[in-house]
Parts: structure tokens; C-alpha cells; sequence
């Protein structure tokens, strides 16, 4: 297990004074980033070792945004390394202890020489010590099914300010990207379920990625949009009608 101490910012804030799913999602991704690092497992040592962590899969439950100034927690703890695929519990809490965000991950390891997956090895995986399952969080299912009624959006192309370390888009950007486009469509939050909850009001919801192909410099996204009552969905295309990813917001019901 892995935390770190973080303090809302300014910058990291919408108009309404609380983080965004953009904020969110970052705060999850730098936290393994300085985890891998701090235990010797940095992306330029990995990359020494010809080898590369690329996520395949976001399940992320959101019961309610940090807030400017609020002093968080965010953690991280692998909890299953299988053959080519590792499984990564991430949350943040606030300063009472409370969960703010849980969420489980599906990362592949691929050999940076061949291109190709690449079944884990002891070297990589040693570092951090025994999996802990921390969250005890259900399975995670990868697979998004794409309603059959949807709704072209505008295509546009790859800025270069979207591009991480790998040259591909940043997985965090598919999801902030949904949760604008789906405002755009509907005049709402992409968290909203309800017809009298235009305003930003906060209930849980969860959200899944299912990443397929990665966006580079030079592609063109193309986005196809569907809205059902419980769930919302965004599939993201390229130029050569390849699905990249699949973006789900979903209602979680109460209990």
C-alpha cells in the first residue's frame, strides 16, 4: 500500500470550486507514477528493461469531488499480478478518513522491443512487495457493450498538449473529454441521472475505460455519443474508423 498527502489547488478546480473527473483521474495516475518511482520501478527503469505498464481498463466509483483546499489522501495498492496483467486499487480520502473515490485498474506489460505483450516477471513485479487488496472491490469487467442508438459528435484532432510519455494520448483525457461532450449533447452534468437534477448536484457515480487503441499526434478523434436512462456512454473512433476507447458514466444504485 502507497499514500500520499495532497491539498486541493486552484488550479485543479472548475467554476464551482470542486475537482473535475480530469483532476480525479490525474491524481490516480501520479499516484502509481510516484509509487513505481519510489520503489525502484520508475518508467526510465522499466523502459531500461525493455519493458512498458500500458492501462487497459478503468472501473472508478465517485461518491463526492474534492473540494478547493481540502487536504486528501490518495493511495494506490497493486493487489494481482496474472500473467500479463496487473490489478491496481486506488482511492482517495479526506482529512476524516472518508472515501471520496475507490477504483480498481487493469494494466498489460509489453515488451518496448517486439511491440507485443510480455507475460510479467518477478524483476518487475518484486519491488512492491506482496498484493494487498485493499478496497475489496467486486471483479473488474473491461468490457463495455455500445448502445445501438448513439449520436455523431464533431471530430477534431490531437493536440499535442494531450500526449504522454508513451507519445499516446493520456488516459485521463478520454474521460474528461466524455464527461464535455456528453454536457455539450445535453445541457448536463455527465453525472446526472435525473431530469430535475440539471444543476451539478453530487450523487454517486461510477465510471469505466476500456482502452483498445491509442491516439497519437496526427490522429483524428472521431466520438459517437449514447444516452440511456441509467448509464451514458461515449466510444471514441480515429481517422481509420478504429475503436479507440470506450467511455462509460453510470447511475450507482442506492443501497
Amino acid at each position: 500500500m502507497y499514500e500520499i498527502k495532497e491539498r486541493v489547488r486552484y488550479s485543479e478546480v472548475r467554476e464551482n470550486g470542486k475537482m473535475d473527473l480530469l483532476g480525479i483521474v490525474n491524481l490516480l495516475q501520479d499516484c502509481s507514477t510516484f509509487h513505481s518511482h519510489d520503489v525502484g520501478m520508475s518508467i526510465e527503469k522499466v523502459l531500461e528493461l525493455k519493458r512498458a505498464w500500458l492501462l487497459s481498463a478503468w472501473d472508478i466509483q465517485v461518491f463526492s469531488f474534492p473540494a478547493l483546499y481540502e487536504e486528501i489522501t490518495v493511495g494506490t495498492s497493486p493487489h494481482l499480478f496474472r500473467g500479463i496483467f496487473a490489478y491496481r486499487n486506488f482511492w482517495i480520502r479526506n482529512k476524516e478518513g472518508e472515501y471520496l473515490v475507490k477504483a480498481d485498474s487493469e494494466w498489460f506489460c509489453i515488451d518496448t522491443e517486439k511491440g507485443r505483450p510480455q507475460k510479467i516477471t518477478e524483476e518487475l513485479v518484486e519491488p512492491f512487495g506482496k498484493p494487498e487488496d485493499v478496497l475489496q472491490l467486486p471483479p473488474l469487467q473491461r468490457k463495455i457493450t455500445f448502445p445501438e442508438g448513439w449520436q455523431a459528435g464533431q471530430d477534431f484532432p490531437v493536440p499535442r498538449e494531450y500526449l504522454d510519455t508513451n507519445h499516446h494520448m493520456n488516459n485521463a483525457r478520454y474521460i474528461a473529454l466524455s464527461e464535455e461532450l456528453l454536457f455539450q449533447s445535453s445541457g448536463r452534468p455527465a453525472f446526472s441521472f435525473s431530469e430535475e437534477n440539471k444543476k451539478e448536484r453530487m450523487e454517486p457515480f461510477g465510471i469505466r475505460a476500456e482502452y483498445l487503441k491509442a491516439y497519437t499526434l496526427g490522429d483524428h478523434i472521431f466520438p459517437r455519443l449514447a444516452i440511456e436512462e441509467d448509464r451514458k456512454v461515449v466510444a471514441f473512433y480515429n481517422q481509420n474508423k478504429e475503436l479507440c476507447c470506450h467511455v462509460e458514466i453510470r447511475k450507482i444504485p442506492k443501497m
